[in-house]
C-alpha cells in the first residue's frame, strides 16, 4: 500500500513496517536502515529457510548482502545499482513457476508494494548495515544446546535475597540499573498462596493461623501445608489441564465425535499424581505408555486418557495429526506440525522428522476397560491406550497432502538429530494374559454374574408388585372397549409376567456358563485330557444355555405380541395378527435350534472386560470392536517416553520450568510456551530457565520442590503496587527484569471457586464424572468438575476466558463488558451474597459497621480498606439502610456491599 504524505516524500507500509525512502524533507531512514527494517525481515521470513543458515539450496546464502554478493552455484543473484541484473528480483518476479520464487508450496510470494521496494533499494546501491552479521547456526540455538547447570550468581550485597532464583533476577536487576519492588503485605501474600497453590482464598481461621505464625519459617510452613492440602492437586491440574487439552467428549446431536468417553478418569489420575508429586518424568512416561508399563493396572492405565483425549471418528490423519503436534509443543516446546508439508522454517526440522515421530503412534487406538462393579461401558469404563495395528505403515504426504502418501518409503519411528540425544532401543512388549484378555481379572465375570443376578431379583420384584396391583383391581365383569375379557386380559398379563421372569433367569443361567466356559479354557496344559474334556463340557453348555436365553426373549416378544393383540381394536388386528404368526413361526425354529446339541464349531458370545472403541476409517474387515486385543505392544510409545525424559534431553525440563513459572509470576520466562524454537527467540534469563530445569531434574522431577522455591522467593513475594516506582516503569515497562510482580487475573473457575467458597457453600467432593451443563447452575461443585468440551462450555467461565478445548497453553486475559454484568448481575453472585455477609459477621471483631467493613475488605480483597474507602462503605451501608424498609438488622444492606466488593478489580485479580 502506497500512501502519499503531502510533502515530505514517500513513505511505505510493507508488512507492518513503515519506512522513508525516495525524497525525504526531515529525518528518514538511510537505504541501509531500510533493508535493516524492512527487507531482511521480508527475507528471513519468505527466503532463509532456503537459503539461510538452516538450508543453503543451490549454496545461496540470503541472510546478508555480502552473501548475496558473493552468491552460489549460478553466481551472484545481488548486482547494486542494477535491479534487472540481479536475479534475486527477477526470481522473485518471475512468472515462470519453475522459476519463481519462493516455490508456491514454501511461501506466499512477494506483493507488488515489497516488489517495488527491494527493486528500489537495489537500483539505490544494495547498501548493507556496517558489519551485517550471518544467521547463527541453528543448532546453536540456546534451547537445543545441552542443558547444564549454571553457578548461582554472588550477591551476598544484596540483602533482599531469599534463594537462588532471586540471586539470578538480582544480578539482572544490577545490571540494568533497576530495583526491586518491596515485599507485599503478609495479608496480601497469604491470600496469594492459597489463591495459587489451592485455588481458593482462605478462610478467616486459616488467615489467622498464618498470620499469627511470625517466626522466620512461617510462610515456609504454610506453603509446605498447601503443597499437602489434597485441593493442590484440584488447583494444578487444571493448570496442566490447559496444557494438556483436557476435553470430555463431544460431538453432533447423540453421534460420540471427540475425545473418549469418561476421560474423566484421566482427570482423576492427574489430580491424584500431583498431589502425591508423582515425578513430571514418570507422569510423560505414564501418559505416553502406561499401557506398556503398567499393562494391567488401572489406576495408571487411567493415564493414557492423554492419548485417549485426541480421538476422532471420522478421520485418522487428524487424529494423529493432533498426537504429534501437541506431544511436541506440550513436553518438548517443538512445533513439529510446521514440518508437516515441507522441512521445517526455522528449526532444523526436516519433514521426515514429522513423520518419524507419527509412526510411534501410528499402532495406537483406543478401548474402554470395565471398572468393578460396572458392566456397560456407556456408563463407565477407562479410556485407555494401546497397540492395535502395529503392522500398519507411516508414509511422508507429499506435501503435507493425506491424499499423496509417497509408498515408496515405509517411515520408520525417529527423533529429532538436533537434540543430540540418541533413541532407546525399540522392544517388542509381551503383555500379560490380563492385558489382552481383560476378561481375566478376577472381578470381571464377579460383576457380570452379579449384574445378571441383580437383574434377575428386579424382574421378580417388578412382577411381584404388578401382580399385587392387579389383584388389587376391581375390574367389572364383562368386555374392555377392545372386546378382550378381564379374565384374558389378565391371564395374559400374568403370561408375560413369567416370560420376563424366564428371560432374566435364562439370561442369569447364560451369564453363569459362559464365565465358567471362558474360565475353563484357560487352563494351563497340564492334565491336558481331563482339561480338554472339561473346556468341551463347559463350551456345549455355555452354547445350549445362549440358545436358551435366545429362546426365552422371543418368547416374551410372543407373550407381548399376543397381549397388544387381545387390546387392539377389533378393525385394527390384521396387521398385529400377522406380526404374531411370524413370531409363532419363528418359535418353532428356535426350539428346535435350542435342542439340537452343539457342534464342535458351535460358538457363544464371550463376557467381555473391555471394548475397542470404533472409528469410521479403518478396513471393514478389521473395524471389529470384538476383535481380539493383541498379545503383544510395539514398545514404540515407551522408547519415545523415556527418550523425552531422557534427562539429557535439552528441552522437557525447560519447557516444565516455563509453564510453572508463567502460572506463579503471570508471564514466562520464555515468551513463547509451546515454541522453544528460533521463532520463540532467546529470553532474557535463560540461566535462570537452565538453572530452574536442572534443579527439577537433580531433585527427581518434584513439581512440588519447584513450587515451594518459586513461592518462597523474594521475586514472588515482592509487591505489585507502582507507587513510587517511576524510574523504574520508565527504564523496563514490560518488567522484562522481573523487578515487581505481575498483577494476575484469577482464571475462571477460581472466581467462581471463590464466591462459592466465601459463602461456605462450597462442595469440597472430588473426583467421579463431570457435571452435565443442566446441573452446572445449581451444582457447587468446584468448576474443574464441570463438562467441559467444544460443545459444553460453561457461560460463567466463558465470560472469564474459560480454558480453550482444542489448544490452550497460555489463556486469554480479557475485559469485556460481560464480566461486570456476570458478577453484577449473575445468580451466583446474588445467592452468595448474604451468606457472604452472614459468614463475615460472624467471624468479624466486633458487631459494628466499620469492623464489618475492614473484615469484607480483608477476607475478599486481602487487604485493609484505607480510610476514605472505610468511609465510603460506611455512608454506603448507612444509606441502604434507609432505603430498606424492614431493615432493622442491616443484613440486606451488608448483603449489597459484599455485592460491591466482588465487583471489585482485586477480588479477581491475584496481587
Amino acid at each position: 500500500m502506497l500512501t502519499r504524505l503531502a510533502d515530505s516524500g514517500l513513505r511505505w507500509f510493507l508488512g507492518g513496517t513503515f519506512a522513508l525512502v525516495g525524497l525525504c524533507v526531515g529525518p528518514c531512514l538511510s537505504a541501509a536502515g531500510v533493508y535493516e527494517s524492512t527487507l531482511k525481515p521480508l527475507l528471513r521470513e519468505r527466503c532463509f529457510s532456503c537459503h539461510g543458515a538452516l538450508q543453503q539450496k543451490a549454496s545461496l546464502r540470503l541472510d546478508t548482502v555480502a552473501s548475496m554478493l558473493r552468491g552460489g552455484k549460478h553466481g551472484p543473484v545481488l548486482a547494486p545499482g542494477k535491479p534487472a541484473e540481479s536475479s534475486l528480483l527477477s526470481r522473485v518476479t518471475s512468472t515462470d513457476p519453475d522459476e519463481h520464487m519462493p516455490p508456491e508450496h514454501e511461501g506466499q510470494p512477494l506483493n507488488s508494494e515489497q516488489i517495488t521496494l527491494l527493486t528500489r533499494w537495489i537500483a539505490e546501491g544494495a547498501a548493507a548495515p556496517a558489519a551485517e552479521l550471518p544467521e547463527p547456526d541453528p543448532r546453536d540455538h540456546w534451547a537445543f544446546r545441552p542443558r547444564s547447570r549454571p553457578p548461582v550468581p554472588e550477591v551476598n550485597h544484596v540483602s533482599w535475597v531469599r534463594n537462588p532464583i532471586d540471586a539470578f533476577l538480582a544480578k539482572s536487576l544490577e545490571t540494568a540499573g533497576l530495583n526491586p519492588r518491596p515485599e507485599a503485605p503478609r495479608r496480601l501474600q497469604i491470600r496469594r498462596l492459597y489463591l495459587d497453590l489451592i485455588g481458593l482464598p482462605p478462610t478467616d481461621a486459616e488467615m489467622r493461623q498464618a498470620l499469627a505464625d511470625v517466626s522466620d519459617d512461617g510462610y515456609e510452613r504454610t506453603v509446605d501445608r498447601l503443597l499437602e492440602d489434597p485441593r493442590h492437586g484440584e488447583r494444578w491440574g487444571r493448570h496442566w489441564m490447559d496444557v494438556w487439552r483436557y476435553s470430555d467428549p463431544w460431538g453432533l446431536g447423540d453421534q460420540h465425535r471427540n475425545s473418549a468417553r469418561h476421560l474423566w478418569h484421566w482427570r482423576d489420575w492427574l489430580i491424584e499424581s500431583l498431589n502425591a508429586d508423582l515425578p513430571y518424568d514418570e507422569m510423560i512416561r505414564r501418559m505416553l505408555a502406561a499401557d506398556e508399563s503398567h499393562p494391567d493396572d488401572l489406576g495408571q492405565l487411567r493415564a493414557t486418557g492423554f492419548l485417549a483425549r485426541n480421538y476422532f471418528l471420522f478421520n485418522r490423519n487428524q487424529w494423529l495429526d493432533e498426537t504429534v503436534e501437541h506431544v511436541g509443543k506440550a513436553f518438548l516446546g517443538l512445533t513439529l506440525n510446521c514440518a508437516k508439508c515441507h522441512d521445517h522454517k526455522y528449526d532444523p526440522l526436516p519433514q521426515t522428522d514429522y513423520y518419524r515421530m507419527r509412526a510411534f503412534f501410528e499402532p495406537y487406538q483406543v478401548r474402554m476397560d470395565l471398572v468393578p462393579g460396572e458392566v456397560d461401558p456407556a456408563r463407565d469404563a477407562v479410556p485407555r491406550a494401546f497397540d492395535r495395528d502395529p503392522e500398519t505403515p507411516t508414509y511422508r504426504f507429499v506435501r503435507g497432502q493425506e491424499t499423496q502418501p509417497d509408498r515408496s518409503l515405509v517411515m520408520s519411528p525417529g527423533v529429532p538429530a538436533l537434540l543430540g540425544v540418541a533413541l532407546p532401543g525399540i522392544r517388542a512388549i509381551d503383555l500379560p494374559a490380563t492385558a489382552w484378555q481383560p476378561e481375566r481379572r478376577p472381578w470381571v465375570f464377579e460383576t457380570h454374574v452379579r449384574a445378571a443376578r441383580q437383574e434377575l431379583e428386579a424382574v421378580r420384584s417388578e412382577v411381584a408388585r404388578a401382580e399385587a396391583a392387579r389383584a388389587s383391581r376391581k375390574t367389572p365383569a364383562g368386555a374392555s372397549p377392545s372386546g378382550q375379557t378381564a379374565p384374558t386380559a389378565g391371564l395374559l398379563e400374568q403370561k408375560t409376567a413369567a416370560a420376563k421372569i424366564a428371560v432374566a433367569e435364562a439370561r442369569f443361567e447364560s451369564v453363569v456358563r459362559r464365565a465358567e466356559a471362558q474360565r475353563t479354557s484357560w487352563h494351563d496344559g497340564s492334565n491336558s485330557t481331563n482339561a480338554a474334556h472339561a473346556t468341551e463340557s463347559a463350551r456345549r453348555a455355555a452354547v445350549m444355555a445362549e440358545r436358551r436365553e435366545k429362546l426365552a426373549r422371543h418368547r416374551l416378544t410372543l407373550a407381548e405380541t399376543e397381549q397388544k393383540l387381545a387390546a387392539t381394536e377389533a378393525g385394527k388386528k390384521d396387521a398385529v395378527a400377522k406380526e404374531l404368526a411370524t413370531q409363532t413361526e419363528r418359535l418353532a425354529a428356535l426350539e428346535k435350534e435350542a435342542a439340537r446339541e452343539p457342534s464342535p464349531t458351535d460358538t457363544f458370545a464371550p463376557l467381555t472386560g473391555a471394548n475397542w472403541v470404533a472409528t469410521r476409517f479403518l478396513d471393514s474387515t478389521k473395524d471389529d470392536p470384538a476383535a481380539p486385543f493383541p498379545h503383544h505392544s510395539t514398545g514404540r510409545r515407551t522408547a519415545l517416553a523415556r527418550w523425552i525424559t531422557d534427562a539429557r534431553n535439552p528441552l522437557t525440563a525447560r519447557v516444565a520450568v516455563n509453564h510453572l513459572w508463567n502460572r506463579h509470576f503471570g508471564a514466562p520466562l520464555a515468551p513463547a510456551l509451546f515454541d522453544f524454537g528460533r521463532k520463540g527467540g532467546t529470553p532474557e534469563h535463560t540461566d535462570l530457565i537452565d538453572w530452574l530445569a536442572s534443579e527439577l531434574v537433580d531433585h527427581r522431577w518434584s513439581l512440588k520442590h519447584l513450587h515451594r522455591l518459586m513461592v518462597t522467593s523474594a521475586a514472588y513475594r515482592m509487591d505489585s503496587s507502582l507507587a513510587g516506582a517511576e524510574a523504574e516503569l520508565a527504564r523496563d515497562p514490560d518488567n522484562r527484569h522481573w523487578w515487581r510482580r505481575t498483577p494476575i487475573r484469577l482464571e475462571s473457575q477460581v472466581i467462581r471457586d471463590a464466591v462459592l467458597a466465601h459463602a461456605g457453600r462450597l462442595d469440597p467432593t472430588r473426583g467421579g464424572p463431570p457435571v452435565p451443563p443442566a446441573e452446572q447452575e445449581s451444582s457447587r461443585r468446584r468448576s474443574l468438575y464441570f463438562q467441559h468440551s467444544n460443545n459444553d462450555r460453561n457461560l460463567f467461565l466463558t465470560t472469564f476466558d474459560e480454558a480453550l478445548v482444542k489448544e490452550c497453553y497460555r489463556r486469554e486475559t480479557s475485559i469485556v463488558p460481560q464480566q461486570a454484568l456476570a458478577l453484577l448481575n449473575g445468580r451466583l453472585v446474588g445467592e452468595c451474597a448474604p451468606e457472604i455477609a452472614r459468614m463475615l459477621e460472624a467471624t468479624a471483631h466486633d458487631p459494628g459497621d466499620e469492623s464489618f467493613v475492614r473484615h469484607a475488605f480483608e477476607q475478599l480483597l486481602g487487604f485493609e480498606p484505607r480510610p476514605e474507602e472505610r468511609q465510603a462503605a460506611i455512608a454506603a451501608l448507612r444509606a441502604w439502610k434507609a432505603e430498606d424498609s424492614g431493615g432493622t438488622t442491616g443484613a440486606n444492606a451488608r448483603a449489597r456491599l459484599i455485592w460491591s466488593l466482588v465487583n471489585h478489580g482485586d477480588f479477581v485479580t491475584l496481587r
